[in-house]
């Protein structure tokens, strides 16, 4: 009896241990279908720095995460990040500038710029209630302008939550 309860309580542990549950990667499953969720994702890659930052925010929990590391081959650690709620102000503000640029009806891939190694590369990934994900690359260089207001709000909405 002993070995049965030892035994449960090691893979019980094991399986803990291997379960994955951060907030992008908890947003990925299937949403209940009487909730709305609308999300909106950018992640920048590349520059000067090589730099790889990421930005999640959600409307319905307002809760956003941050994320800045360096580009590596070996899932580099985290130089900083940050998660919290914005304020109800700051996100229905965030998400009427996303709404107001008819996300859908962007380019799936604007290219990247020739020669231009310092340029940002971006990936948008909007979400609308729950499964119309729309997902889009530009850099710098080539994204429209609609679309930079998009990412432009993204960033000083996450920017200003995090002082």
């Amino acid at each position: 009896m002993t070995k049965h309860i030892i035994l449960f309580a090691l893979l019980s542990a094991a399986s803990a241990g291997c379960a994955k549950d951060t907030p992008t990667e908890a947003s990925q499953t299937a949403p209940d279908v009487n909730t709305t969720v609308n999300k909106v994702e950018v992640v920048a890659e590349g520059g000067i720095a090589a730099l790889d930052i990421r930005y999640s925010v959600s409307q319905d929990d307002r809760f956003f995460v941050y994320t800045q590391r360096h580009l590596c081959n070996n899932n580099c650690a985290a130089s900083d990040s940050t998660s919290g709620s914005l304020s109800v102000a700051a996100n229905d503000a965030l998400f009427k500038t996303v709404f107001a640029q008819s996300p859908f009806d962007f380019k799936d891939d604007y290219g990247t710029s020739r020669g231009a190694a310092d340029m940002m590369e971006y990936t948008i990934r909007i979400t609308i209630g729950g499964d119309a994900i729309k997902t889009i690359r530009a850099d710098d260089g080539t994204m429209p302008e609609p679309l930079r207001r998009i990412v432009s709000a993204v960033l000083e909405t996450v920017s200003a939550a995090r002082k």
